[in-house]
Parts: structure tokens; C-alpha cells; sequence
């Protein structure tokens, strides 16, 4: 009896252990009030079209990709572009830079941004041939000529606060005038969303029904 009672007791453990085991181990939930991203080049209007390359975003991990030689464009030339983001931290550079049509090169630009602060900066980069700050304070305007566009703004280290509260920092973006597209290179976006206030229920209102009142 008591060996019996000993074999029923070790093949229930082992049963448990073995369900213990097979039960699949669930990620934790990605943070819903924090969200970091970045990407390298984005351009809309004269200049083309692409869609921000590489690009990352995450709510939980690290998130990394890069990009050798992006030529898609034209009017645009850049290599080695990388891109980094974690749901606090954001990072892109952009090596090897060259817009010719408005006489624009560097050899790197870098956005950055870390716990909703963020910055720029920028390596051996010229506009015209004259040498522009290596890191510029936020929103910094510089008139810029662009052949067969006509004059234009970079603005340097362009920094703007999103609706959510995180900022989103743009190393370079070149404005096409008129407002009829940009080029936007090196990009990080991080810091907390603002918490969202709960929405409160409408209170039920007394319904007629039977010569009794209920809610509904």
C-alpha cells in the first residue's frame, strides 16, 4: 500500500514537472509609455521619394539596422548609415553625405535623443563651402541655394516635441520652397507619452419599462 502510494505520488510530480516545462514562457508586454525610434534619410518632393531608410522603432528591446551606399535618390548620396533605438534612446548616423545641388556635404550627421532630451551633430559638414557648426543649437535656420530649386532653409538640429510628449530631433532637413517636400537626414525620437486621462462612463439613465424603473 505504501509502495503504491509512493509510485502515485512520483508520477503526479512528474506529470506537473512536465507541464511546468511544456507551458510556453510568455515576453512581457512592450511598454505602452515609452517608444523609441530613428531612421537615416527620408525625402518627399523634387528631390524624390523614399520612405525613411533604414528605419527601427521599439517598445521593449534593443533594435539596430544599417544600410550601406543609399543612391536611390539622385540628388542624394550617403553610406554607412545606422540606426538605433530602445524605448528611452534613440540614435542615427549618416556617413559620408552629399547633396550637390546645394553644394551640401558632411562626413557624418548624428541625431541623438535620451530620455526625451535629444541633439546634433555634425562632422567636417559644409554648405556652399563654408563650414557649419558642429553642433548647432536646436532649430538653427541657414538660407541655402538649391540649383534648379532656388533658395531655400537647412535647418540644423531641428527638435520638435510630438503631441505625446516625445521629441523627435532632426540632424539636417533641407525645405524645398514653397512647402513642396524636404529631405530629413539622421532622425532619433524618444522619451515617455503622456499618460491619457481616463475617460469617465456616462451615468445610466432611468428607463420605463413595466411601470418599473430600470437602468440601461
Amino acid at each position: 500500500m505504501h509502495a503504491f502510494t509512493r509510485l502515485t505520488t512520483a508520477a503526479l510530480l512528474a506529470g506537473g514537472l512536465t507541464a511546468a516545462a511544456a507551458a510556453p514562457v510568455l515576453a512581457a508586454p512592450p511598454d505602452p509609455s515609452g517608444s523609441g525610434s530613428a531612421f537615416g534619410l527620408a525625402a518627399t518632393g523634387p528631390l524624390g521619394a523614399v520612405p525613411p531608410v533604414p528605419a527601427v522603432s521599439s517598445d521593449g528591446g534593443a533594435a539596430h539596422k544599417s544600410l550601406l551606399n543609399e543612391n536611390r535618390l539622385k540628388a542624394v548620396r550617403a553610406s554607412a548609415l545606422n540606426v538605433d533605438a530602445t524605448p528611452a534612446n534613440a540614435r542615427s548616423n549618416v556617413a559620408g553625405l552629399a547633396v550637390p545641388t546645394a553644394k551640401l556635404m558632411a562626413n557624418a550627421v548624428t541625431a541623438t535623443c535620451h530620455d526625451g532630451q535629444g541633439g546634433a551633430h555634425l562632422t567636417q559638414a559644409t554648405v556652399a563651402g563654408k563650414r557649419l557648426d558642429a553642433t548647432p543649437p536646436p532649430n538653427t535656420t541657414v538660407p541655402v541655394d538649391v540649383e534648379g530649386v532656388g533658395r531655400t532653409s537647412l535647418v540644423l538640429n531641428k527638435q520638435q516635441r510630438l503631441p505625446n510628449g516625445r521629441l523627435a530631433v532632426t540632424a539636417m532637413q533641407l525645405n524645398l520652397p514653397g512647402g513642396k517636400g524636404a529631405l530629413r537626414v539622421a532622425s532619433a525620437t524618444c522619451g515617455r507619452t503622456a499618460a491619457q486621462r481616463p475617460v469617465e462612463a456616462p451615468a445610466p439613465k432611468p428607463v420605463k419599462h413595466h411601470d418599473l424603473p430600470v437602468t440601461g
